[in-house]
C-alpha cells in the first residue's frame, strides 16, 4: 500500500467523523417520519453511511 500524506489522513479522518454524524442523524430522523416510505429510505442513507463509517475505519486500521 501506498504511504498516505498527512494531509490525506486528516481528509479521511474528516471523512469518518461525516459518516459517523450522518449515520447516528438519518438513524434519529428515520422514526420521526409519519410515511413510512420516507422513514424507510432515510434509515437506507443510515445505513449507507454507517457502513462507510466502517469502511473507512478498516482503512485507517490497516495503515497502522
Amino acid at each position: 500500500m501506498a504511504p498516505v500524506s498527512t494531509k490525506e489522513l486528516s481528509y479521511v479522518k474528516e471523512f469518518l467523523s461525516w459518516e459517523l454524524y450522518m449515520a447516528k442523524t438519518c438513524h434519529r430522523y428515520s422514526s420521526q417520519f409519519t410515511d413510512r416510505n420516507w422513514g424507510a429510505l432515510i434509515d437506507e442513507a443510515g445505513r449507507v453511511h454507517q457502513q462507510n463509517f466502517q469502511d473507512l475505519y478498516r482503512y485507517l486500521a490497516q495503515l497502522q
